[in-house]
């Protein structure tokens, strides 16, 4: 449930040890000769999933250091993040990048910081969801779907009007759902691309980026070990099923249904008109739009009265019923018999 992390972890490096590693890049913040800070890289793009090393200090004074490790979880430990992490697989990853920062930084692992004191500063959550020759029509339903405060942009696929990806961006945080084997299938340099195309097929995948805020919500001081947690990426990654209304599932095949659904109630003819023409503002210009047009209390007032008609808060349209995509099993409310 995770994927690209970017954890800072204090290591402090004497000038003998910068001076002994091959880095890959070398660059300084100042053409002065004096109070120069220095930025050191190590990376291979010709090896999918291994580490981007950055190592920064004051050449004055090599103590104010930052040491920032970003690393594609499923990548680094099984060379492709078409794979969704296991629950033991996040243990595995705190020991095998020690070893590997031991190794790449040529310092014995004893030097190497406990990854109580790693924190995390960039996390991306995910989740496959692997619905077969749905996706189009899932990637269709949510290409329509605006989220207040968010910006869309929808990616079709090359000379074609085919979804392949939705995005919804907002200041600090960004998620999408995409076409996994379509993204796969663009990448040059791929490793084993055969095998992991295949792997990919029908895979749905939802991804969420986390903001600052949001990290320190989960934990204060973003320890690594705090957020790099299952139950903790399929809390978020629900609530956000949940605003997105995939959780809901598809449940409309076209406006006409929607209205067919609004002319079954028992209510005025006026209140009628009113909730039809405020579903087709709602499906076709999106949330945004319609709490520009409407007062905050009957925009809230007309979600509420299509929530009790439709079963469902967040309206989709699509080319065909979809079943819900969830993370978290939904709970099962007690009936008491009367």
């Amino acid at each position: 449930m995770f994927d690209t992390v970017k954890i800072a972890i204090p290591l402090m490096l004497s000038k003998l040890e910068i001076e002994n590693i091959e880095w890959d890049q070398t660059e300084s913040s100042r053409r002065q000769a004096v109070n120069k800070t220095i930025f050191k890289k190590l990376y291979d793009n010709d090896f999918k999933g291994l580490p981007f090393i950055r190592y920064t200090y004051r050449e004055d004074d090599p103590s104010k250091c930052r040491l920032k490790v970003e690393v594609s979880i499923p990548a680094f430990l099984y060379g492709s993040n078409v794979n969704e992490l296991q629950a033991d697989d996040i243990d595995t990853f705190f020991k095998m990048m020690r070893k590997y920062i031991s190794v790449k930084l040529k310092v014995d692992l004893s030097r190497i910081p406990p990854i109580n004191t790693w924190t995390a500063e960039k996390v991306h959550v995910c989740k496959n969801f692997n619905v077969g020759q749905l996706k189009s029509r899932y990637l269709n339903a949510m290409s329509s779907r605006s989220i207040a405060k968010y910006q869309k942009r929808t990616y079709n696929a090359k000379g074609s009007d085919r979804v392949e990806s939705v995005e919804w961006k907002a200041a600090k945080k960004k998620e999408k759902i995409y076409d996994k084997e379509a993204e796969v299938e663009q990448q040059r340099q791929y490793p084993d691309k055969s095998r992991h195309l295949k792997r990919a097929k029908g895979i749905l995948r939802y991804e969420i980026e986390l903001s600052d805020t949001e990290t320190r919500k989960i934990s204060p001081g973003r320890r690594a070990v705090e957020i790099l947690k299952m139950d903790v990426a399929a809390e978020i990654l629900q609530k956000g099923l949940d605003r997105n209304g995939l959780s809901s599932g598809v449940k409309y095949t076209s406006l006409q249904q929607v209205i067919d659904a609004i002319n079954q109630e028992t209510i005025p003819l006026r209140t009628k008109s009113s909730l039809i023409a405020f579903a087709t503002e709602l499906l076709f210009s999106g949330e945004d739009e319609c709490l520009n047009k409407y007062a905050a209390s009957t925009f809230r007032k007309r979600k509420m009265q299509l929530r009790s008609i439709l079963g469902t808060d967040v309206l989709l349209i699509g080319d065909s019923m979809l079943p819900p995509l969830r993370v978290v099993p939904q709970k099962k409310t007690a009936t008491v018999k009367q």
